[in-house]
């Protein structure tokens, strides 16, 4: 007499009680723990996002600045470096020569000669006053402003309101000066000339 055969179970499989998905605590406790990690990493991106701008103009400025110390040195000429705080661009150049003269017929100094030195009716007409034959000229990022600025011989400069002035020498030296940068969350960076070397160091501030 024949035996049944039943068929084999694998040893392998399981019951589909077994075989089910994530229950819903488990579900529940992966949610929380993204939120968690969200909140930790959002913060911290948003904080690397103004550091980064803030490297960015620092570099921007350090970039310029050994340019025009090399420059300067190169060419034998004064490389200037101006900062508009009103626009927070920046620019690069070599000092123009200016000469003044006198108009034949009636004594007074020529209009192009005043156009050129930048006044107008005996008043400054802001950046046009610096003479200056831009070579380089970048814009900071946007949000930041200038908080802090010390140099040696400003009172020279300050006929400029709204431009500051750092200039590169032949002989290797160049202008001391301290700028502070910050944003609108109060995180700065502050950037310090070596007048002998021309280098800046620079250093995050809060």
């Amino acid at each position: 007499m024949k035996k049944s055969c039943k068929p084999s179970r694998s040893s392998g499989s399981k019951p589909a009680r077994d075989r089910g998905g994530f229950t819903l605590i488990e579900l529940v406790l992966v949610i929380v723990i993204l939120v968690i990690l969200l909140g930790i990493a959002i913060p911290n991106f948003a904080g690397a996002y103004k550091n980064a701008k803030l490297q960015g103009a620092a570099r921007t400025i350090g970039r310029m600045a050994r340019y025009a110390h090399t420059t300067a040195i190169m060419r034998e000429e004064t490389m200037v470096l101006v900062l508009n705080h009103d626009t927070m661009e920046i620019y690069l150049g070599a000092e123009t020569a200016t000469t003044t003269s006198t108009n034949a017929a009636d004594g007074e100094l020529d209009q192009d000669i005043l156009e050129r030195l930048g006044y107008v009716d005996g008043e400054s007409s802001g950046t046009d006053a610096v003479n200056i034959e831009k070579e380089f000229q970048k814009k900071l990022p946007e949000g930041l402003e200038v908080a802090d600025f010390e140099q040696d011989g400003r009172d020279e400069d300050e006929f400029y309101e709204d431009l500051y002035l750092i200039r590169y020498y032949p002989n290797g030296r160049s202008d001391w000066f301290i700028l502070e940068l910050k944003d609108h969350s109060g995180l700065g960076v502050e950037l310090e000339s070596d007048p002998i070397s021309g280098k800046i160091r620079s250093e995050f501030t809060q």
